[in-house]
């Protein structure tokens, strides 16, 4: 018999009492479309929730299940149970609204004793987290309040970011509901983490005082969470507060670059105070010793407010600017530029660094190849650059000719340093040819296809291919293994 899932993080849990990080509790195929991605515990319920994920919303096969617990026939529910969920594609979340109301009105042809010992049997004993799922949503509209020993496995169960959701639809019916919810809180950071937030009341002062501090501090991203948490504290207040201090604005870093990552969910936007949100910002931004986050934030915010339109958008521009040029911080961003660091804040900022970021290249190349994306395309800069890969890698050894190979593993780190070069080559046609050649010849599939996605480019922009070049392309058209790289090639008419 295969090891319950209640039993698997019971056994996990360590003395932090928290699951460890990287733990996964599904294990098992997903669907063809995202077979070969690794998701992290909560993923496919987050993306239904927060990314409008399709979901099936049959569940004549769970009110078969319940039906047939009412009549005591456990095996019956449960191997159909499981027949349900057997098909990947088939979630929990998605029927749980639709199942709810469907109980609430049938309850007098439910035997609600024997669904509970059915449920409650589920939980500790099932492998499957759906079958999991659909006996913590039958708990949930039942009364468990005074049921310690349920409380207790939901309590564990809640640990797993797969399965916090679901523990607090449970918990939102026990009296002592909010300290359960929290306790949950603080004992996930992934998914979970993001739903007890969204679900937790912020009545209490103790609440409030752990969502400022914690409640963004997940590792899928502050987005999730910040218009959330921005709402329950009302961040716009926080700010006014006169007792606000540093330490306070490093805390509350995080939650305005969370409510300005709108790249698929709304957070600044959406807030109907975001005026006063940003004016007490940058109030508090005048105050404080700054760091490269902090800066860094700023210029977000910079980037939001060129970007949208609103009242008092314009006044607030301008102190904003006011500040990012004043003294402190522009003494602190170069700084940075003569530690060989802060090269990204200090660009954003119209700050010449271009003979500093080669410098820190040919110093640490590993550290600092990632930069090219931020230099000038000028020819005296382009030279530099191209003798600084020159010196930096075996191009002669890495164009040992094509291959199939994915370029997986830490010492395939040349050839992605090679192949972002000539992606930033795109829009400079006929500079650096030689890393088109050699890139043309690597083993490595991503190489390839980058030199020709780069040659590509340079064609629309009526480049003339030298007769090196023609030859490297000519070559591969005789020896590229690849078929999708196949077909790039015959785009490529020289």
């Amino acid at each position: 018999m295969s090891t319950s899932l209640f039993e698997l993080i019971s056994d996990n849990i360590q003395s932090n009492d928290m699951l460890p990080e990287g733990f996964r509790l599904q294990t098992g195929t997903l669907s063809p479309s995202i077979s070969r991605v690794r998701l992290v515990d909560g993923s496919l319920d987050g993306m239904y929730l927060y990314h409008n994920m399709p979901g099936n919303d049959d569940i004549d096969s769970l009110t078969n299940v319940i039906e047939e617990a009412s009549r005591h026939d456990f095996e019956s529910a449960e191997y159909d149970l499981i027949d349900f969920f057997s098909d990947n594609d088939v979630r929990m979340l998605p029927l749980v609204e639709k199942l709810e109301k469907w109980v609430n009105g049938n309850t007098d042809t439910i035997d609600a004793e024997a669904l509970f010992e059915f449920a409650a049997n589920i939980i500790i004993r099932t492998d499957n987290t759906e079958c999991l799922k659909f006996a913590l949503t039958v708990l949930e509209m039942m009364d468990t309040d005074d049921n310690d020993a349920v409380k207790d496995v939901v309590r564990t169960l809640a640990r797993s970011d797969e399965l916090t959701l679901f523990s607090i639809f449970i918990a939102e019916t026990w009296k002592d509901s909010t300290e359960a919810i929290l306790d949950f809180a603080k004992h996930v950071k992934g998914w979970g983490r993001i739903h007890c937030v969204e679900h937790i009341p912020a009545e209490s002062g103790k609440v409030k005082d752990w969502l400022f501090r914690e409640g963004v501090k997940n590792n899928i991203g502050a987005a999730y969470s910040a218009r959330t948490v921005a709402e329950k504290i009302n961040l716009a207040r926080v700010f006014s507060n006169p007792k606000f201090n540093s330490g306070d604005y490093y805390l509350s870093r995080p939650i305005i670059d969370g409510l300005l990552n709108e790249g698929t969910i709304q957070g600044m936007s959406s807030m109907t105070d975001r005026t006063e949100i940003i004016s007490g910002y940058l109030k508090q931004s005048e105050n404080v010793e700054h760091t490269s986050e902090s800066i860094e934030t700023l210029l977000n915010l910079r980037d939001y407010l060129s970007n949208n339109i609103f009242t008092e958008s314009g006044k607030l521009s301008e102190r904003l600017e006011k500040l990012l040029n004043s003294k402190p911080i522009t003494e602190y961003v170069q700084l940075m530029i003569t530690e060989k660091r802060g090269f990204r804040i200090a660009r954003r900022m119209s700050i010449d660094c271009t003979n500093e970021i080669l410098d820190a290249m040919g110093s640490d190349f590993d550290a600092n190849v990632s930069l090219i994306d931020i230099l000038p395309k000028d020819d005296e800069t382009l030279n530099k650059l191209f003798d600084i890969f020159r010196t930096k890698l075996p191009l002669q050894m890495m164009a040992s000719g094509p291959k199939d190979n994915l370029g997986v593993g830490e010492e395939y780190r040349p050839y992605h340093q090679l192949s972002f070069l000539v992606q930033n080559l795109a829009d400079t046609a006929g500079a650096g040819e030689e890393f088109i050649i050699s890139s043309l010849n690597c083993p490595i599939n991503a190489n390839r296809q980058m030199a020709l996605s780069t040659l590509e480019e340079w064609l629309k922009d009526e480049y003339v291919p030298s007769t090196a070049v023609k030859n490297a392309v000519w070559k591969l058209k005789e020896t590229e293994p690849v078929e999708d790289i196949q077909n790039l090639l015959e785009k490529i008419k020289i």
